[in-house]
């Protein structure tokens, strides 16, 4: 009689345990908008002046060879991929075939809209997350691969890491006054990005944080540059209060901001946790400097040295981080402080990205290295 109640009880728990992994299950699609943050393959590989992503060494980590992302290797976008189970959505310029039902397939689970130098003004002249809004809606709106319920179903990323701002001192040869009055309009134009998202159907949404660009080794040389401490603030404090609105009004979204911020200042303060070594060096630069990563004279030789250990650096050029440094904030979104402190979130709105997704009914996973 104990060995049979044993028996029903195991099945029973069996069956429990079935019945809740049934409940959950994956999202249907990533669609990306933004930079060079999210960037996998947008930037036009033939032009010699905006190409940096398809030069070598760029993609030295992954897959081996220039594959379109700014970085040694994966970024956010693959790593926001492999947590939802899915592959890294195609980027918009490689949907170049006529094909519709080769097309339908491609983009099935997911596309990639975002363009390195975009943000939310003319930034440096690259397609814009509002025009990037145009080219989802035509794209999806002709499909007939995504009816109401599967764009509820699926994830938007959205990232505007800070060029509008960049693009502005660029122009002033480095002054920033003024820069402040620029912080509203490209706030609104994220929260308008993700309102005329919602209105087409979209539900759920992570915005990314502006980047800490005063950490830069562009900026920031050797250290953390406070002069720009104002304006990310200020970006924060108005993308924060946008995002709130948006949930009052838009009961059935759920949106949450992914604070690239703090996690960038928590890893800066504790390097060791991560394994990095001369934080604000770039792995890839001209030797002794900060920039000409991808970079060749006239006659094809290299202007950049490659560090000899990738794992060790936080930036892969002077701007954008390694696939590592990806890793170490993904790890940070996802799970929050390490050592098992459930006390630090990196998540605005959630504790961190598994309990988000998991309370969204959606299946997460680890990701890889």
């Amino acid at each position: 009689m104990d060995a049979m109640f044993s028996r029903l009880l195991f099945l029973i728990i069996i069956f429990c345990l079935l019945a809740g992994r049934g409940i959950a299950e994956k999202a249907q699609a990533l669609f990306v908008l933004g930079d060079s943050f999210a960037d996998t393959g947008n930037r036009n590989p033939y032009n010699q002046s905006e190409n940096q992503s398809w030069r070598r060494p760029y993609g030295l980590t992954w897959p081996g060879y220039p594959a379109g992302r700014f970085s040694s290797g994966k970024i956010q976008t693959d790593f926001w991929a492999n947590i939802l189970g899915l592959p890294s959505p195609i980027a918009y310029e490689m949907l170049k075939s006529h094909d519709c039902k080769a097309t339908a397939k491609k983009i099935r689970q997911g596309v990639n809209f975002a363009v390195g130098g975009s943000g939310i003004l003319r930034a440096y002249g690259f397609t814009t997350v509002p025009q990037q809004v145009k080219q989802f809606k035509e794209l999806v709106g002709g499909s007939l691969g995504f009816d109401s319920h599967k764009l509820s179903r699926s994830i938007v990323l959205i990232s505007v890491a800070g060029n509008d701002y960049g693009a502005y001192v660029s122009s002033r040869n480095g002054s920033r006054e003024g820069i402040i009055d620029l912080v509203k309009p490209v706030v609104r134009g994220i929260v308008k990005a993700v309102k005329d998202l919602y209105e087409f159907g979209l539900r759920n949404f992570v915005v990314s944080n502006n980047a800490h660009f005063g950490c830069a080794p562009q900026i920031g040389k050797t250290s953390c540059n406070s002069n720009f401490d104002d304006i990310i603030a200020l970006h924060t404090r108005l993308l924060t209060k946008g995002v709130q609105s948006l949930r009052s009004r838009h009961k059935e979204s759920s949106i949450i901001i992914s604070d690239v911020v703090s996690a960038a200042n928590y890893i800066f303060s504790n390097p060791v946790k991560f394994g990095f070594v001369d934080l604000f060096v770039p792995c890839c630069a001209e030797k002794g400097g900060i920039d000409k990563c991808g970079q060749v004279d006239e006659v094809g030789r290299a202007l950049y040295e490659v560090c000899s250990d990738i794992n060790e650096k936080f930036y892969w050029d002077s701007v954008h981080p390694t696939q590592r440094g990806w890793h170490a904030i993904m790890s940070l979104y996802s799970n929050g402080e390490p050592g098992g402190n459930k006390t630090m979130s990196f998540i605005e709105g959630v504790p961190n990205l598994i309990d988000w997704l998991h309370s969204l009914g959606f299946d997460a996973y680890r990701i890889s290295s």
